[in-house]
């Protein structure tokens, strides 16, 4: 196939799923149809996960919603609550821009404590112009109640923006979200080539839904396209593949195992 011919295609994909009547859709069917024609803009939105360890599948999730509310333009404000980083690190630029995000977009805001954090989020959901602001916390702290959620809601409807709070290490709460979502990583299927790396893929639970249905999927993110798909079921035949590729071995010098490494001394004890 052509390259023109190609770009071609790609266009016609990318105009398929354009936003409309203020709604963007993810691209994936079934979830746009629960959602009554996509993801509603000037909304406050939910993403979570159980686990810190899930972070960064979570926060993959939350940047293709961002990509498909705002077609790649537009700053991203991005809120930590410094007790996060202590789990599960930081943004990584070369990561966001392997999934097609350009991390030259990110304005990463890190407040000394929780209160300060929930202040910059209000403040920049009251601005005009970004393409979203997210509000990354850990847990359910009491600081993040219903009225506060409420107050974010209303900023958003207020100046029509994208606003989200990413909760890492959490349960389900009561909140003023037009949606929540619960996203686990889930294996990638192996790519289609050597020099191809797979898509990411999660198992998403849209848990909340003010239209009313709620549902769980496997999705993939197409970087190329920026739109969500519904990803289809690894065979048991390609997991047990992926699981006996290559593997580490003792090394000649020391078939049994590594040799002990004698005692352990407590310097200060010593001294």
């Amino acid at each position: 196939m052509s390259s023109q011919r190609r770009i071609a295609d790609l266009s016609g994909i990318v105009r398929a799923h354009a936003p409309v009547s203020g709604r963007a859709p993810l691209g994936a069917e079934v979830v746009d149809r629960l959602l009554g024609g996509g993801l509603v803009r000037g909304a406050l939105h939910e993403v979570r996960c159980d686990h810190a360890r899930e972070i960064a599948a979570a926060s993959g999730f939350l940047i293709g919603l961002i990509e498909r509310l705002h077609a790649s333009s537009g700053r991203v404000v991005w809120v930590v609550d410094p007790a996060t980083s202590f789990d599960a690190g930081t943004l990584f630029p070369q990561g966001l821009a392997q999934i097609g995000f350009d991390p030259a977009r990110l304005v990463h805001v890190l407040p000394h404590d929780l209160a300060t954090a929930l202040w910059a989020a209000d403040e920049a959901v009251k601005c005009r112009g970004l393409a979203a602001v997210v509000l990354q916390i850990r847990g359910n702290p009491a600081r993040l109640d219903l009225t506060a959620t409420r107050r974010l809601m209303l900023r958003a409807q207020e100046n029509g923006g994208f606003a989200c709070v990413l909760r890492q290490s959490a349960e389900a709460q009561a909140s003023a979200a037009v949606t929540r979502w619960h996203v686990r990583a889930e294996s990638s299927a192996p790519p289609g080539a050597l020099w191809t790396p797979p898509a990411p893929r999660w198992r998403v639970t849209l848990e909340k839904n003010r239209e009313g249905r709620t549902g769980e999927w496997s999705l993939a993110w197409n970087s190329e396209c920026k739109v969500f798909e519904h990803a289809p079921e690894i065979r048991s035949e390609t997991r047990s593949a992926e699981n006996s590729g290559p593997r580490l071995y003792p090394s000649a010098e020391r078939p049994g195992g590594a040799a002990q490494m004698g005692q352990v001394v407590a310097f200060e004890a010593a001294s």
